[in-house]
């Protein structure tokens, strides 16, 4: 089953990531700015199993961090604007 995930981030502010669900957009993670880059800090529920692997995750801009969470099963997004 494939996942798709929406990245809302910036590299000043951080941001969150958002999963689809059959009943719209879950909230399952926060991206904060922390020393000279972003990290991951999912939230505990139904809606991350299967995305630990997010835990703690860091990259040094939204757009490493886009990269860095995409898998052959986890399809990630980014709007623009």
């Amino acid at each position: 089953m494939e996942v798709i995930l929406r990245l809302q981030c910036d590299d000043v502010l951080g941001g969150r990531i958002e999963r689809e669900t059959p009943t719209g957009l879950v909230t399952i993670a926060t991206v904060a700015r922390e020393d000279d880059g972003l990290a991951v800090h999912v939230i505990t529920g139904q809606a991350v199993q299967s995305l630990q692997h997010l835990q703690g995750l860091r990259a040094r801009d939204c757009n490493e961090l886009q990269r860095r969470m995409g898998r052959t099963d986890v399809t990630v997004t980014m709007p623009t604007g």
